[in-house]
């Protein structure tokens, strides 16, 4: 995990001044949302994640809903 983080070090995607500007713009947003996903990489990883997640839901649906009261 250690080799990975340091090799990762200064290579990562976007940039600290424009997420601390995004970061203080929102103060201003009247409804933020609880959670903002920053960047396109956190963007990419949610968005496979939901899929990975759709695809049980649709698996195992029938079970799923079976314990409604």
């Amino acid at each position: 995990m250690r080799e990975h983080a340091s090799a990762m070090n200064h290579n990562q995607l976007g940039g600290p001044e424009r997420f601390a500007r995004q970061v203080v713009a929102f103060a201003d947003v009247p409804e933020p949302p609880v959670r903002m996903p920053f960047g396109s990489d956190t963007v990419a990883a949610i968005k496979v994640k939901h899929a990975s997640d759709d695809a049980i839901i649709k698996q195992w649906r029938e079970i799923s809903v079976s314990t409604d009261f």
